[in-house]
């Protein structure tokens, strides 16, 4: 990718910042800018005002890493968006939300199977440990 187009950049982290939000509100908690990210919706000034950008492989890192005035700490705002995502369209951005939305639901609904699983072992296994005392 030789230029980025940062107008294109900001107008899709905030599609995808206002679609989290809108999530969020249904109590349904998708990252599509992943976990790392503050983002929220603004202007393209404070778009560019507030964040730095970096090209690693197929992903953009919009990212603000700057030290919080009279603290230790930083922002720790970091943003990855597939750089494909920029050649969409808002209708194939939008089916790519839906079908990214599927696919997290899925994995949480596997990760919480799993810590369920899980927890049924723990607790036959203190059931023998009680048992044995």
């Amino acid at each position: 990718m030789k230029t980025l187009d940062l107008y294109k950049l900001w107008e899709v982290c905030n599609t995808l910042s206002l679609k989290e939000s809108e999530l969020q509100e249904q109590s349904i908690f998708i990252s599509f800018l992943g976990n790392e990210s503050n983002f929220c919706a603004q202007t393209f000034k404070s778009f560019l005002e507030y964040y730095s950008f970096s090209i690693e492989d197929d992903v953009i890192v919009v990212f603000n890493d700057d030290k919080i005035p009279y603290e230790y700490y930083t922002n720790d705002d970091f943003s990855y968006i597939p750089t494909v995502l920029l050649s969409f369209s808002a209708e194939k951005l939008e089916n790519w939300m839906n079908i990214e939305i599927e696919l997290q639901l899925a994995q949480q609904k596997r990760e919480k199977e799993q810590q369920r699983e899980d927890i049924k072992s723990q607790i036959e296994r203190l059931k023998t440990q009680l048992n044995n005392l």
